[in-house]
């Protein structure tokens, strides 16, 4: 039974140890009636917000929340009250003194046959939602570096076509192609564009690499989207499971043909 139910039946036991109950959860409790407003808050909401049980009672929520995020708002609470469903929102709260917080706030009919009051748990993810930003940061670095890497990263199936997962941009340069041209294709592939003469000394040269788990070099090359033949130097390594067995294969290919090639 979740926290909310409480409010949906009389409770067993007495109405101030129910408040007792409210008031020891570390999560905001809150009843809203049609007009959005607050009949109810538990004693989180003050370490939540900095405002005061009495200062919260008869407002409106949406006095709290950030002006960017009122649309999301209205609009979950139109689902809420057409559906049976809780509904789930991430937004930011505007603090008494002025500090701005990530919270998430989930949203539920206190009767089942009824679209208000709503019910809601409010609680704060401002630490979550920075891991998040601060981890899309570094992903954003670190995908502006590797495009930046004169060459093609890759990561790609074991197979006579080394049908490609993951490339970098660096490929365009390379090859002529783009990305979305390279990736699970059937029709263009990285092995069909290897030299016929090089072909099956690239494919036995990383078989016997990945038997030895250990990694390749490779000097070959490869048909760029100008009809010229590029020369490349590869290096790479297979991708195992925890039993040895080979899932793929990583490495990075560069262009060292001369620059007027």
């Amino acid at each position: 039974m979740t926290v909310l139910n409480l409010f949906r039946r009389p409770p067993r036991t007495e109405q101030p140890e129910l408040t007792d109950l409210l008031d020891s959860l570390g999560d905001a409790v809150l009843i809203f009636n049609s007009q959005l407003e607050i009949n109810y808050v538990n004693a989180c909401w003050k370490t939540l917000t900095g405002y005061s049980n009495k200062e919260a009672i008869h407002s409106c929520f949406s006095d709290y929340i950030h002006p960017e995020d009122l649309k999301n708002w209205i609009e979950i609470t139109q689902q809420t009250s057409r559906s049976q469903k809780s509904q789930c929102l991430w937004f930011r709260l505007i603090r008494k003194d002025s500090k701005v917080r990530w919270c998430e706030i989930r949203l539920q009919r206190l009767k089942s046959d009824r679209p208000f009051p709503l019910t809601a748990t409010l609680c704060d993810i401002t630490p979550q939602v920075r891991n998040d930003e601060i981890s899309k940061a570094s992903h954003r670095s670190l995908s502006g570096l590797v495009n930046r890497i004169p060459g093609m990263l890759y990561r790609g199936r074991n197979d006579t076509r080394w049908t490609m997962e993951y490339i970098s941009e660096g490929c365009l340069d390379l090859t002529g192609y783009s990305r979305d041209q390279l990736l699970n294709q059937t029709q263009l592939s990285i092995g069909g564009l290897i030299h016929p003469n090089d072909a099956v000394r690239v494919w036995e040269t990383v078989q016997q690499a990945l038997q030895q788990h250990r990694c390749f070099e490779l000097y070959y090359q490869i048909l760029h989207a100008d009809g010229q033949y590029r020369h490349v130097y590869e290096k790479g390594q297979g991708i195992y499971s925890s039993t040895g067995a080979v899932l793929g294969v990583e490495g990075i290919i560069l262009n060292i043909s001369p620059p007027s090639e």
